[in-house]
């Protein structure tokens, strides 16, 4: 009975809590683009409405063009995907924006779809089909490149130490290091924190399982089943908490050196606020969440089973007789 009940209650949790882990280390699906949000404001009614809203209260003119704009799509821990969408957004009224945005060329070098200039093959899609990286043969050594399957361009999150400045004060002089710097440590810290998450759940079903095979049981090495539980669901609960910070900071406050971002986007960004909401947390954000939850369900169990396990009144009750355990029902009161 004993065995059963702790299979049920605890063993099959901090399973599911592994196997949930696990997949959220794998997983590209931490975010995704709302194309709904994004299809209702790029819409023509609703271009318009907004069009007016800011031409009136405001003395500068402004203008919706259809222009490029990146978005982080296929977010994982390892890599995200760079996903280009062309949009009408509104940037402020001036004669250069045509050529800013759609810059001019030789025929045979401009896109099909929109017209403007185009360079093949260097990982920044000038067409709306990304006709232009197609057929592209990618260096060796090189990681940003087109993905085709994702029809987007990936970019991974390297472990090693390229730009990372030797010395903090760099922040005097080169912001934009410091920042990379700052943003990289929380990176690895993170990725230490959900790796050792379902290890130390791994811990504590292996301390779980010599304490049900060992001759004698005892409450004490049952604690550390607790313990190990409890570290889990801080060590997840932490890496999920930079997480949502970076998360929140890129997409609340963006400084022009941050993917693929310049003064110019900068502009857009702000005048079409709506932008921000088109990243949604994914399937493999929420999958985590789930598994820290049962990682808080395992250790609570489990402390009460070790504070329960060697009172007088404990329904389970261990004594210990001829190398054998029993569990008895013991009567509220001591005769």
């Amino acid at each position: 009975m004993k065995v059963s009940i702790l299979v049920i209650n605890i063993v099959l949790p901090m399973l599911v809590s592994i196997g949930l882990y696990t997949y959220g280390l794998i997983s590209i699906r931490w975010s995704f683009i709302d194309k709904n949000l994004m299809d209702q404001h790029n819409s023509t009614y609703k271009q318009q409405e907004e069009y007016m809203e800011l031409n009136n209260n405001n003395n500068v003119q402004f203008e919706s063009l259809f222009i490029r704009h990146g978005f982080r799509s296929h977010y994982g821990l390892f890599g995200y995907c760079i996903d280009y969408k062309w949009l009408y957004l509104f940037t402020i009224k001036s004669k250069s924006n045509k050529d800013l945005y759609c810059p001019q060329c030789d025929s045979p070098s401009t896109c099909p779809e929109t017209g403007c200039c185009m360079k093949r093959c260097n990982n920044i899609p000038d067409c709306p089909s990304y006709v232009d990286e197609h057929g592209c043969n990618r260096p060796f050594n090189e990681t940003r490149y087109y993905w085709k399957e994702g029809n987007c361009i990936w970019h991974p999150i390297t472990i090693d130490n390229e730009d990372i400045p030797r010395y903090l004060s760099s922040y005097s002089t080169s912001p934009r290091d410091f920042h990379h710097y700052l943003k990289r440590l929380r990176h690895y810290v993170m990725l230490l924190l959900f790796v050792a998450a379902p290890l130390l759940t791994l811990m504590s079903l292996l301390i779980l399982f010599c304490v049900n095979c060992i001759d004698r049981f005892y409450s004490i090495p049952f604690a550390f089943v607790s313990l190990f539980s409890l570290l889990s669901f801080i060590s997840g609960s932490g890496g999920l908490g930079i997480f949502l910070y970076e998360w929140i900071y890129e997409r609340t406050y963006r400084p022009d050196f941050t993917y693929e971002l310049n003064q110019n986007q900068s502009l857009i960004l702000a005048l079409n606020p709506w932008i921000i909401n088109v990243e949604r947390l994914g399937l493999a954000f929420w999958i985590v969440v789930a598994a820290i939850g049962t990682n808080l369900f395992t250790t609570i169990l489990s402390c009460c089973f070790c504070c329960g396990l060697q009172t007088d009144k404990s329904k389970f009750r261990i004594h210990i007789k001829n190398d054998k355990y029993a569990i008895v029902h013991t009567s509220p009161y001591d005769e």
